[in-house]
Formats: C-alpha cells, structure tokens, sequence
C-alpha cells in the first residue's frame, strides 16, 4: 500500500494494518506516516467489505514509538505548531469515527502519539513482553499529548490513573496497563493468534454487549460514584496540584498545562472542544523555551546511547564477573549496581565490619525497591545470590573488570592497585572510582597501564545516572570502550573525559559551592543563598549541598583543585577555618554543618561565631549583595570553568558537558545545561558580568578565552 505501511484484509473481513517504517528501527509517525495512514483510512472507510481493523507493528519489540521529534523541534511558530497538530488530531479521529471494531495489537513500545493512536482505537490488547510499555513522555520533552491524549486516556481509566501517566512521563508496563484498564487483554506471543481469534469472535458475536465493553462500563460506574457523586474528582485535582508543586517547585509549565487541560475539559459532553483546548494548550507550549531545551537535551541523550567513547571502531567485550576493592556505603551501592544488573561481584576489604557495612547497603537498596514493588523477594533473592564477599583475592582471577573504591588517597590507592595486579586476567580491566585524583598518577603503579582508568560513579550510585569514565595517558581505546558498554549496562549515562584534576563534573561544581562561602564570609545570608539558587532552580541550594556531601569530603577536593589551578580556585576562607579548626562541622553526617540536621531550615548559630572571629582576623569587611549578583557570582563561575574545560578538550562537546552536569550536579533541565544557560543569556552579556566580577574579585572570574573568542565573533555552544 505504501512505503510505511501494509494493508491486507482477508476474506472474513478482517483488515490487517501494519507499521513498518523501512531502514528505521522504530516506527515513528512523522508528517509523510500520517499522510500514508489518512489514505489507508480512507481506504478502510470506503470498503464496506471491512468488518474489523486490526493495527500491528512488524518491527521488534516496538509497537510506535511515539511523533517525530525532529519535527516538534523545528516548531517555532504556533499557527505552524497549529497546523501539523491539528491534523494530528483529525487522522486521530477519523480511526475513532470508523464504525467497524478497531483494535491495537501492541507488542513493545507504545509510546507518545503511538499510544494517542491506540487510544482512538475501539480495543487494545497489549503481549505479554518485557519490552511493552505504554505511556504518554511528553511532559519529559516539555509539551502535553497533542493527538487526543489528554482526553481519551482520563476518559478510557478515570482521573487518578491517567494522571499518574500524563503528568509522570513515565510508562507502565503490560500487566499494570492491564490492571488498570488501559488494554482489554493480555496474549503471550505463541498464543497471538488464537487467542485474537477469541476476541474477534466475542466483539463480532456480541456486538456492543461484549465482555470488554461490559467490564469498562462496570468500571466506568464505579469512578463516577467517586469522582462525580462523592465529588472525588475537585480532591484529586487539588493533590495532584500541590504534589506537582512540591516535585517540581514549578519551574516545569508542562504538567501544569496538561493537569489543567484535563480540569477544563473532563467529563465534557459537546463535540470537539475539548481536543481544541488540547491544541491550543500544545502549541503555546511546544515553542517555548522549555520545551527546546528539553527536547535537545533527549536528543543528547540519545546520541550518548549510540557514543562508544572513542572514535575508532573496537570491540568491547561483554562483562559478566566483576570485582569490588572497598566496601562502606558507596561500595555497597558499586557492587548493588553489578548485582542488580545480574553480574557477578565478587567484594573485597580489610575487615569483616567494612564488609558488613557494604553488604548492609545493599540490602537496604533492594528491599527499598522491594517496598516500593519494583522487584519481587524471589527477583531479589537471585540477584543478591550474584554477590560474595571475603578478605582476600579469592574469584579476582575470574573477573572482567575490577572496581577499586577505597579511601580517597593516591598513595594508598597505588599500593592496593599494584598488588590486586598480582591477582587478576592479563586482560582485566582496573578502573577507580575516584573522583578527583589523576588516573594517570594512579596508573604509575601497574605493569600494564593501558588497561586502567577512571569510572567515577556518582553518589547515592542507585539514583545518580551518570559515570565519568577517565581517560588517562596510556589508556587504551579497548579500555575506554569496554567501561562505557559496561556503564550503559548497568543503566547509567557514560560520558568519557580527561584525565584534569577534578575531571569534568566535580571542577565545575566546586568553584560554584566555594564561591557561595566567599558570598556568605562577605555578607550574604546562608538561608538566603539557597533560597535563591533552588529557585533558579537547583534541587538544592551550595551550603545545604556541602552538608550532604560532607564538608570534609567537598573542601578536600577544592584543596586539590586550588593546587592544580592555582589562585583562580583559591579555597575561601571561611571553608579553610571549618575544615582545619572546626572538625565536628562535617556536615549531615555529623548532625551539623551549615546547617543542624533533624531541625528543619535552622542555620547553625556556630558559623556566625566563625564568621565573627573571621572578619576580625582577616580584615574581611561585610557589604549588602544584591540577589542578581549573589546568582551570577554562583552560577557564571560554573559557565566560565564549563568554557575552560570546552577549550581544554576535557569533554567531547558542549552538548555532553551540559548532559554531564544535568545528570551529574542537578543542573536544571528546563534551562538546558550550564552552556545552553549562558547561551540563553547572551555570550557578550556573560562576558560583561564576568569582566566586572574579575574587576571586583579577581582571578576566580578570569574569563574563559574562549568564552571572550564567542563574544567577538558572536558564536554560539549550540548551532
């Protein structure tokens, strides 16, 4: 019938509808898709031969997978926005106006308008796969559904469930859609076709009074006693507002859009207005700001999936027993990650106590998951048989990778990777964990240095996604490519980079956290710091930051960073005073630090003392900070430093750095990474504010070269 899709109806009546794009390995329904599936409509429509219509998908494990992006991200006007939507809508609508049973066969992905079309069908029935998910992402990219969404889903599994879908982003899987209503039917593959003989026979035979039909309609009853009758619905609307608020301090307009659309537009009996309402509310959206930003940000994302981490063409091997240097709380959390993704992890320590404390934390993740029903105690039992632990080298000779996490000393990391050496396959690979030390130095220590480098996992390691993967002098590619196909395993976002001190993520998060203790030892308020960089919109403010961290942990890495790079990176003083006289200010885990932990928001009275006798020793004189100035001071040191790394060649490109940041610091998505952030406000204008704070501060606001090259030039990070 045409190039994307196929249409044969066999001599029953039945029409069978199947997506396959040609050298795509998704169906997508891009603007060429939706004109082919109008025509096969029409077709449909006009065959009064046709007693039902079957949709399908002849790609693997993907049902559609939602509109084409690229599209959407070349929206900037609304009456363009207007225009392809709408007829969006109207093909939408022409499958729900047929007036033979029409049904959704969903076998792997069904996503974004690939579930809006479902959705206008009459019936659908989801394969029991691992791989099928339904789910309406758009919120992620910025945008609401446009195709229909946001009215035949609330309509089709009432409020609370629907909610829970479009204002997540997040897809459910077959069984849950099952539960709730969203698909009629579950069918094992090898029992596809007798089974959709069954449903065939039952929908053509009754008509209007088939089991389905009756089963949604008794459903449909039971919501309207509690959102209509007891007036559920105004109590659903309100919590979901306030929760949506505490999750994302409104800083994201998406799911406030679609939660009001849905408030507008529920229960609406007269014709198409609702969809109207959709409309308008999709265009006004998808060409913002918001919606760009994120929507660059997936298309990062998607490109680090397909990124080897290196630019020739090597094989990595697949890892499948793995060995663990260090226990404690990030150990446990390295070796729950292994276990989690079934690899074996074989753990090692110098006590039974460091053991226990990495077993214990293991434990506490998977019953976590457990709690929350992500994983069954059956699952859970397999996974943590995958771990094994002990005092000495015992299994290391089996494993394709081991992970040293030990204490945060270049000597003593040296001593302990020369001698797990001895013990392991010539072709092991050894990475640290480190998050601040050279790789290179570190590498010093081995016989054969190639096959070490840099995986810096992130803490707490079962939320954070991202891995720094170091590169050190001798690293081989074989090396590189084998940590980042073992990264994406385990589910976490690689992003290969340099062998700098600091490397990439923690050298431009601690110019940020120190320059807040320069703002507080000259005047600014701790409170009101964090205040004001959470409503830019940080998850949290740089002294409530240190705390989590630990003080001790975050100042050592800045001492090592003032030794690399000099005075540029010169730790305040308020932070040398904390670290070297005041050691019982660590920060949460010592129940004080900026802050007294277990006393919501009460700033701790000892840093004002501090401060005093500071002010006094060093001749410190305290002066009014304007807000403006309290956030560039904040977040264009993290622009200028990001710049130097660009100029340095620490990271691919500025898309990864921004990646690298999101995933690895909590950098706010909506405004698309440090870069993207500095590009929105003008390169010139960063330049400008960043020459007066040099004129006022000195070398802490030394603008980057490259950064000045941009302004001249009027260049930009993102072309």
């Amino acid at each position: 019938m045409s190039n994307s899709l196929s249409l044969k109806i066999d001599k029953n009546g039945v029409a069978n509808l199947v997506f396959d794009l040609p050298d795509e390995k998704i169906n997508k329904l891009s603007a060429g898709v939706m004109s082919e599936l109008e025509k096969a409509l029409n077709v449909i429509d006009g065959n009064k031969a046709i007693r039902v219509l079957i949709i399908t998908s002849a790609k693997k494990d993907i049902f559609i997978a939602g509109a084409d992006i690229n599209e959407i991200k070349d929206l900037r006007e609304e009456k363009d926005a207007m225009k392809k939507v709408s007829r969006g809508q109207e093909i939408m609508n022409k499958i729900a106006a047929l007036k033979i049973p029409t049904i959704a066969v969903i076998n792997g992905a069904c996503l974004g308008g690939g579930l809006e079309l479902a959705l206008a069908c009459k019936y659908r029935v989801a394969i029991i796969n691992a791989k099928t998910s339904l789910g309406l992402p758009e919120v992620n990219l910025g945008i609401i559904p446009g195709f229909g969404g946001t009215q035949r889903l609330p309509k089709l599994i009432g409020l609370q469930e629907s909610l829970k879908i479009i204002l997540s982003g997040k897809p459910i899987d077959a069984r849950k859609a099952f539960k709730i209503g969203l698909v009629d039917d579950l069918i094992r593959e090898e029992f596809l076709e007798e089974k959709l003989g069954h449903l065939l026979t039952e929908i053509l035979k009754s008509g209007e009074k088939n089991i389905y039909l009756i089963k949604r309609n008794e459903a449909r009853k039971k919501r309207f006693v509690f959102e209509t009758l007891l007036f559920g619905k105004f109590l659903i609307f309100y919590l979901t507002h306030r929760d949506l608020y505490e999750k994302t301090k409104g800083h994201y307009p998406a799911p406030f859009v679609a939660l009001e659309v849905i408030k507008k537009t529920y229960g609406m009996t007269y014709g198409m207005r609702g969809f109207k309402t959709e409309l308008e509310a999709f265009c006004e959206l998808c060409v913002g700001d918001i919606s760009k930003n994120l929507i660059e940000i997936f298309f990062t994302s998607e490109n680090l999936k397909k990124d080897s981490g290196i630019e020739k063409d090597v094989e990595a091997p697949e890892i499948k027993n793995a060995s663990l240097l260090g226990a404690g709380v990030m150990g446990g959390g390295i070796a729950w990650l292994f276990a989690n993704n079934n690899i074996n992890i074989r753990i090692k320590d110098i006590t039974q106590n460091a053991i226990a404390l990495g077993y214990n934390q293991i434990v506490k993740i998977f019953n976590q998951l457990k709690k929350i029903r992500k994983l069954t105690p059956e699952q859970i039992n397999v996974k943590i048989s995958k771990v094994s632990t002990g005092l000495d080298f015992t299994g290391f000779d089996r494993a394709e990778i081991i992970v040293e996490a030990v204490v945060e000393n270049i000597e003593v990391k040296k001593k302990i990777l020369a001698e797990t050496e001895k013990y392991v396959k010539k072709d092991a690979i050894i990475a640290s964990n480190t998050s601040s030390l050279s790789i290179s130095k570190m590498a010093s220590a081995l016989e054969n240095p190639e096959r070490f480098a840099g995986m810096h996992f992130f803490n707490p390691v079962n939320r954070m996604p991202l891995v720094e993967v170091i590169c050190g002098e001798k690293t081989s590619d074989k090396t590189i490519a084998t940590i980042v196909k073992l990264s994406k395993k385990l589910g976490k976002t690689p992003v290969v980079v340099k062998d700098v001190a600091g490397f990439l993520v923690n050298r431009i998060l601690m110019p940020y956290m120190n320059e807040a203790s320069y703002l507080l030892q000259e005047g600014a308020e701790i409170k009101h710091v964090d205040a004001l960089i959470e409503k830019f919109g940080m998850p949290m403010g740089p002294f409530i930051l240190a705390d989590v961290v630990g003080i001790d942990v975050g100042v050592k890495v800045a001492y090592s960073l003032q030794e690399a790079y000099g005075e540029r990176m010169k730790v305040s003083d308020i932070l040398d005073e904390i670290y070297h006289n005041h050691k019982d200010l660590l920060g949460k885990k010592s129940g004080k630090g900026f802050y007294f932990h277990g006393i919501k928001n009460r700033v701790n009275s000892e840093i004002g003392t501090i401060l005093s006798s500071l002010h006094k020793q060093k001749n410190i004189h305290q002066t009014y900070i304007k807000d403006s100035e309290i956030i560039d001071r904040c977040i264009l040191t993290m622009v200028n430093e990001a710049a130097k790394c660009l100029e340095e060649n620490v990271v691919k490109n500025a898309r990864y750095l921004d990646m690298a940041m999101i995933m690895g610091t909590g950098f706010p998505a909506f405004r698309g990474g440090v870069l993207r952030y500095a590009e929105s406000c003008g390169i010139e204008n960063v330049v400008n504010k960043l020459q007066t704070l040099n004129e006022k501060h000195g070398k802490r606001f030394e603008v980057s070269k490259l950064l000045l090259k941009m302004a001249q030039s009027r260049q930009k990070f993102y072309q």
